[in-house]
Parts: C-alpha cells; structure tokens; sequence
C-alpha cells in the first residue's frame, strides 16, 4: 500500500511506502529513494524544530495528531500500530 503525495509536492504525485512490517528492513520508500527509518524520523523532527512556528503553522497541527495516538490492533494478526483520530494536518 501506498500514498501518494499531492498536497504541494513537485512532482505531484510523489508515492511513500512502506512493505509489510517495517522491522527487519527499517526502510521508508520515498519515490526512486529508500530512506532508513531512522533517518526518516530524523527528517520528521528536523522539519518540526529548525524553524519557528508562525500563525497557521500546519506542524502544530501535526504534532497534537502525534500526541493523540494510541496503540490499536493490527492489519496482520498479533499485530499492532498506531492511531489517531485527528487528521496530521487538521483537514477534519
């Protein structure tokens, strides 16, 4: 399963993707790149703290969808994943 991106992004249409559990491979397919999990989440929190905030900053957004989620069952069996009911970037 993927999603595509298209929210701004050039070129629209930019796919992220991740197979199955993300452990063993710890790897976050971002188009033609595949990106450790680790620097994945580097990415994420460089984004959220090398600049300040501004009036409408959609990272706020996001980080309050962040401290929502809980644990829930899984789409495998025994399996579990994160959830959250708010949108990342506030659409609902």
């Amino acid at each position: 399963m993927s999603l595509s991106l298209d929210l701004g992004t050039k070129p629209e249409g930019l796919e992220i993707k991740t197979h199955g559990n993300i452990f063993p491979d710890d790897v976050v397919y971002l188009g033609d790149y595949d990106i450790s999990i680790e620097d994945f989440l580097v990415c994420a929190y460089y984004v959220l703290t090398n600049t300040d905030l501004y009036d409408g900053d959609p990272r706020t957004k996001f980080v309050n969808c962040i401290k929502k989620m809980h644990m829930t069952d899984g789409w495998n069996k025994e399996g579990c994943r994160f959830e959250s009911e708010l949108d990342p970037i506030g659409r609902n």
